[in-house]
């Protein structure tokens, strides 16, 4: 995924702040920026235009991309070379068609509609230059719902259009005027930024921005890591075994026939045949619950190797280990693993 980063001229960060974060950022793999020229609360200092000007062209030379909110009252004072523009208020479809003729542009993915979509075929719309990136929702309880989003994503995706989405900062500083966050969806609004972000390539955007100016380190790095092509569960790992942690270690992939009670990996049992080892039986012997990853022991004969992560309160079986739980808080990602997607643990002890 190439992912992004937000600068906001004349806000929290002052010049050599902004520099640094695009530095920091590129360090890390991070392809896109996004900035808004539609902030009220931006300073309108004689410097904003310089610190503007050299903010791009310190972006360009790391390679990114820059992805300029604009509507139709200043769409004509930033029609600039190499800036791909997100298109906000105030166009006519007739307009975005033209536009998109000649340049990379990027919809807004809150608001589009099919029968805009249609349009744009229409009027001979260059869909190659077209992506989507959704709204941020600085006012509480105002962000996107789950379903909406992902209908409008699904929406765009059969018209062929790339879709990108915001997450907060959590840790770091937010920004203003009412530093509440800056989430497309309000159910991330206090998530971490880890896991909005996982939240949102389990949901199937194809790339992620964070919205806040002035992210963590670990947030940056958090969202560099993400991958669009799995669904990734952070995980405490339960058992000493090494074999058992090499295995959850890797890539799953879920099967195509949906078990009532669990979540089964097509590939655990062949792990185990790759390392030639086995899995003794614990101990102890337990219940098993929502959110627990268990692995099947020797005792399960040719099963053995075989990995799950329940959704159900199932009995304690002594064929069957609990070898890692997934917290509470991150269980409902498991509603968003559909069958043979990609899955894996991000393990902790």
């Amino acid at each position: 995924m190439q992912n992004g980063i937000s600068i906001y001229v004349g806000l929290d960060c002052d010049i050599e702040e902004n520099l640094s974060l695009i530095e920091t950022a590129a360090a890390l793999g991070f392809k896109r920026l996004f900035s808004s020229v539609q902030i009220p609360e931006a300073s309108d200092a004689e410097t904003f235009q310089e610190d503007f000007a050299e903010i791009l062209t310190t972006a360009v030379g790391c390679g990114f991309e820059i992805i300029l909110d604009v509507n139709a009252d200043n769409f004509a004072q930033y029609d600039l070379d190499g800036i791909t523009l997100r298109l906000d208020d105030g166009f006519t479809v007739q307009q975005v068609a033209e536009i998109s003729q000649r340049r990379k542009i990027q919809l807004n993915a809150s608001t589009v509609t099919e029968d805009f979509l249609e349009s744009l075929t229409a009027h001979n719309a260059d869909f190659n230059n077209i992506a989507a990136l959704h709204n941020f929702y600085p006012h509480p309880y105002t962000g996107l719902e789950t379903y909406f989003f992902d209908n409008q994503n699904q929406l765009l995706h059969d018209f062929g259009i790339s879709v990108g989405a915001f997450v907060s900062s959590l840790n770091g500083q937010r920004r203003l005027p009412l530093r509440e966050g800056l989430p497309t969806l309000e159910d991330c609004r206090n998530f971490s930024t880890d896991l909005s972000a996982r939240f949102l390539a389990a949901l199937g955007v194809d790339f992620i921005i964070i919205g806040d100016g002035q992210p963590t380190h670990e947030e940056l790095q958090a969202v560099a890591n993400i991958t669009d092509d799995e669904v990734i569960f952070r995980a405490q790992i339960l058992s000493d075994d090494p074999i058992v942690a090499e295995i959850l270690s890797r890539t799953f992939t879920r099967r195509a026939d949906v078990a009532k009670s669990v979540i089964r990996a097509v590939e655990g049992r062949q792990y185990l045949k790759e390392l030639g080892g086995t899995i003794a039986a614990d101990s102890t012997c337990s219940a098993r619950t929502f959110g627990d990853v268990t692995i099947d022991n020797e005792n399960f004969g040719r099963y053995a190797g075989e990995v799950q992560i329940i959704q159900d309160v199932l009995p304690a079986d002594e064929r069957v280990n609990i070898a890692a739980h997934i917290p509470d808080e991150e269980i409902f990602l498991a509603g968003y693993l559909k069958p043979r997607r990609k899955f894996s643990f991000k393990l902790t002890r």
